[in-house]
């Protein structure tokens, strides 16, 4: 990091809390760099081919140029604390990963959090605590050359932004100008499942969501997240969750 600047912009923080299970499809609009405080749970970020698994008290580092989902399960429940920024720097070169921190640098991170819900001056205070914990967390992580392919970026973000609508794997394949097959195999050696996939974890998450708050029936969520058929819809719930929707929303 010698003779070269780093610095961050459009600090903002969020807390996430979940019953017992969570199925979280990332953010593709304008992807910030998160730092998350694991409070309680468990969970899996899942990245390209590859997993980093959490637990309670990580601090996990993921970075804006990688698209990243996750699941989580808590016993009995899940929160973590983010600290999100866009971080401008020439070659900082990270891929998702737990950093091994000091019980001040975790009280930090908490404390920035709530600095930012304060006003202009707790924000000021915030950066200036959040450059700190830069400086406490940089010399502890691990580079990568990790790249990140970007037509399947490219394919990810429709696919997020779009689920809702109907479309084909073909109609994202044109949509980012290679063939069905390349878009298939992009999917397998990066992530580790086909597009299709990819779709229905989104679809299954926003179930979850309709699950948890709301008094929809398991039929009319079936229909609203894009299921032609309830049974199929519920074959695909327990691929993911391991239950069926009705156990899920008694269990939350």
């Amino acid at each position: 990091m010698k003779n070269e600047n780093i610095f961050v912009s459009e600090l903002s923080t969020s807390k996430h809390s979940f019953n017992n299970y969570h199925f979280c499809r990332g953010n593709s609009n304008r992807r910030k760099t998160r730092l998350g405080l694991i409070i309680k749970g468990s969970g899996t970020y899942i990245y390209l081919n590859k997993k980093l698994r959490v637990k309670e008290g990580d601090v996990v580092f993921i970075p804006e140029n990688i698209y990243c989902y996750s699941e989580w399960r808590g016993e009995p429940g899940i929160e973590v604390v983010y600290v999100s920024c866009f971080i401008h720097y020439d070659s900082f070169g990270y891929e998702p990963q737990t950093i091994p921190c000091s019980k001040e640098t975790k009280k930090n991170i908490l404390k920035i959090s709530e600095l930012l819900s304060g006003g202009a001056i707790e924000g000021l205070e915030a950066y200036s605590l959040f450059y700190k914990v830069l400086q406490d967390i940089l010399p502890q992580m691990k580079k990568s050359d990790i790249a990140f392919d970007r037509t399947l970026q490219a394919a990810i973000e429709y696919i997020t932004e779009n689920w809702n609508n109907n479309f084909s794997v073909s109609d994202v394949a044109k949509k980012c100008l290679v063939s069905e097959s390349t878009l298939y195999h992009l999917f397998q050696n990066e992530l580790g499942q086909t597009p299709v996939r990819f779709l229905n974890s989104i679809k299954i998450n926003v179930a979850i969501e309709y699950l948890e708050n709301s008094n929809y029936s398991v039929s009319d969520i079936s229909r609203m997240v894009g299921f032609n058929s309830e049974n199929h819809f519920r074959k695909v719930f327990a691929e993911f969750t391991g239950t069926t929707p009705l156990k899920f929303r008694k269990r939350a």
